[in-house]
């Protein structure tokens, strides 16, 4: 008969009333202490006499158990039952197992297989052991396992036990795993910079190169035994079998590096996009996701591909910087569409990103300027304002008071007719008022982030161009396309400037020629750059905080630095991106992240000088942006826990990377 362990005979119950005798015996005794010597001795023959009527009646329940399984150990009709079974007790110690049970648990230490069993159903059936029903794994086989209460009777008790059968699937999981690897995956690849990879080349080197590229998409394809078929000049379609989704992923989609090593004439390497979808949907709805897809992948700057499975998005690739457009054909499409659907709607309404900054500004009052030129009420929401547009807003002046708009207001203004215009921004949680989003099915979209799976869909318009520095610049270019009486402002053309002037860090980051196009147009009006760059200033104050943000940086992989911004300092948000800046101005650091607690979430903002993508870091965490300049919110977290998470995504960045 097993042996009752101590524990067993003092169970709980038990323990809480020896406690609190021995609580009162010790409370009397303080106030009198001639009773100390009978409370030891009447402590004493409490113990002794619980331990003993508790270890008879475990020691007569054990026998009753041991009688009945001997019962079951000589019926050779159960012993020899096909499916492996058990009984067990409620904390998982094996009272009884037929020869299936001992045959498939042979060299694994059933004890402790069984109690971990235990305490995960204890954890999902909440301790009712009524009617047990999971899947599980035993040598890489899986079993069934269903499960019921048994109850023992002992003079009219009952003792429950848990009765646990393991039936084997393991031949159904390998039909069902061939029957979904068989299935179906649709994709599309596209050479997502032909226009500008052909501008340069010889005619003669034109077909040279395209063959080339379409000879080693072949063969990088080939293995899969599927489709390949090209669709346009620059766009090639695939069909799979869906178990080859595990070998690309597996190489992290190699050929993305290998096609950019293909040169002749040209002068900028050739970047691909693929879209690929393993969803369980039918080859049209795969087809029209694929596009999806592919825009995607093109919103976030080519050169990547994109897998949805399960409705979920997985990156690959993405480490190109962006390529500039030559072209402005795009910008004067825009401009003719936006100056259409003004004309048909009743009111304008703009707005940016929660903390709206200079560039969100910027862009709203560039908007704001056509709608007015279109005769059309114009409002820009606005909740909060904040050191870095604070000096703006003043400079824009009493006349523009009326301009700025609550979210409560908006929502009682707003109506079908209404034309929403979102700037800086493309995510729906991440902008100044996203109710507004389901409050009219008219919507322009401008934005130059790269783009994110929680998109604003079903945009009326969008101008979504990630080579572009800023939102400003493109609303600048927008400008200048609009036909009718239309006259920028001085004072408005300088916020255009400002946020052209704040995303770039003063012409330093992701400027391109058009940049510099836009900021000559905004000079032209007359901008005062001096005037603009003062605003911009610090004070003593400002800086002696971002010193101090700057001083309590941790170092990590020798170039990484991380650190906190204390909530306590005023304009906390603008100081912490100000010094993720200046912390690049340091000798040897190449990246930086600074976290600051917003009181509902943690703020990261994220710089690097382009030797990690900070956009696929903080993506991690829900956010985005570029590959030099991104934020991210962590919600439900302390600084700490938002310090660990924020460091686990850089580790497994740089080991993706490392691994390619």
């Amino acid at each position: 008969m097993r042996k009752v362990k101590f524990s067993e005979v003092f169970v709980p119950k038990y323990r809480v009333y020896l406690i609190l005798i021995l609580l009162l015996l010790i409370a009397f005794s303080i106030f009198k202490p001639l009773f100390i010597p009978i409370a030891i001795i009447l402590y004493a023959g409490i113990l002794f006499f619980t331990y003993k009527r508790n270890l008879n009646k475990k020691e007569r329940l054990i026998k009753h158990i041991n009688s009945f399984l001997i019962k079951l150990n000589t019926d050779e009709s159960i012993l020899e039952f096909p499916i492996p079974s058990t009984i067990v007790t409620h904390t998982g110690d094996i009272l009884w197992s037929n020869k299936g049970f001992e045959n498939l648990f042979k060299g694994i230490n059933k004890e402790s297989y069984v109690e971990n069993i235990i305490k995960e159903l204890d954890e999902e059936y909440d301790s009712d052991f009524s009617a047990i029903d999971k899947e599980i794994s035993v040598h890489d086989k899986h079993y069934r396992l269903l499960g019921n209460l048994v109850n023992v009777k002992r003079r009219g008790n009952k003792e429950p036990v848990i009765m646990l059968y393991f039936i084997d699937r393991t031949d159904y999981y390998r039909l069902y795993r061939m029957y979904e690897d068989s299935k179906d995956c649709v994709g599309l690849i596209v050479i997502d910079n032909y226009d500008e990879v052909m501008s340069d080349m010889t005619d003669t080197d034109k077909p040279q190169l395209l063959a080339v590229v379409e000879k080693q998409l072949r063969e990088w394809f080939a293995f899969t035994g599927g489709i390949f078929t090209r669709l346009e000049r620059n766009r090639f379609l695939i069909v799979f079998e869906k178990k080859y989704i595990k070998a690309f992923t597996d190489s992290k989609f190699e050929i993305l590096d290998s096609i950019k090593e293909i040169t002749y004439s040209n002068k900028i390497p050739v970047t691909l996009s693929i879209g690929i979808i393993a969803d369980d949907v039918t080859k049209v709805e795969s087809f029209q996701n694929a596009m999806a897809a592919i825009d995607i992948a093109l919103g976030r700057g080519g050169d990547q591909a994109v897998i949805r499975k399960n409705n979920k998005y997985e990156f690959f690739g993405g480490k190109s910087k962006e390529i500039e457009k030559r072209t402005r054909v795009k910008a004067r499409v825009v401009a003719q569409a936006m100056q259409e659907l003004m004309t048909e709607a009743k009111d304008v309404m703009i707005m940016g990103h929660k903390n709206m900054d200079a560039d969100a500004l910027g862009a709203a009052i560039g908007v704001y300027r056509i709608a007015k030129t279109m005769d059309k009420e114009v409002h820009i929401i606005y909740n909060n304002s904040g050191m870095a547009i604070d000096g703006l807003i003043k400079r824009l002046g009493k006349p523009y008071e009326e301009v700025f708009m609550p979210t409560e207001t908006a929502l009682s203004k707003v109506t079908d007719k209404t034309l929403l215009v979102v700037v800086d921004t493309h995510k729906k949680d991440f902008v100044e008022a996203p109710e507004l989003l389901t409050k009219t099915n008219k919507i322009v979209l401008i934005d130059h982030h790269r783009k994110s799976t929680e998109a604003i869909e079903d945009a009326t318009l969008t101008f979504h161009e990630v080579y572009a520095s800023s939102a400003s610049e493109l609303v600048t270019e927008i400008l200048q396309y609009i036909e009718g009486d239309f006259e920028l402002p001085v004072v408005e053309a300088e916020c255009l400037y400002a946020g052209i002037l704040t995303d770039t860090k003063n012409f330093m980051y992701k400027t391109g020629v058009r940049t510099f196009e836009a900021a000559a147009y905004l000079k032209k009006i007359g901008v005062d750059v001096s005037a603009i760059k003062k605003m911009f200033q610090n004070d003593v104050d400002t800086y002696v905080a971002i010193a101090d943000v700057i001083r309590s940086s941790d170092i990590i992989r020798n170039s990484i630095a991380i650190a906190v911004c204390p909530s306590e300092v005023e304009n906390h948000a603008q100081i912490a991106a100000q010094a993720a800046d200046e912390l690049l101005n340091l000798n040897g650091i190449e990246t930086s992240f600074v976290l600051v607690d917003m009181g509902d979430y943690i703020n990261i903002s994220g710089r690097s000088n382009g030797s990690l993508n900070v956009q696929m870091v903080l993506e991690k965490l829900g956010g985005g942006g570029h590959m030099m300049m991104a934020g991210a919110q962590v919600q439900n977290a302390t600084m700490e826990e938002a310090k660990k998470i924020l460091i686990d995504a850089i580790e497994d960045v740089i080991s993706a990377e490392n691994t390619k």
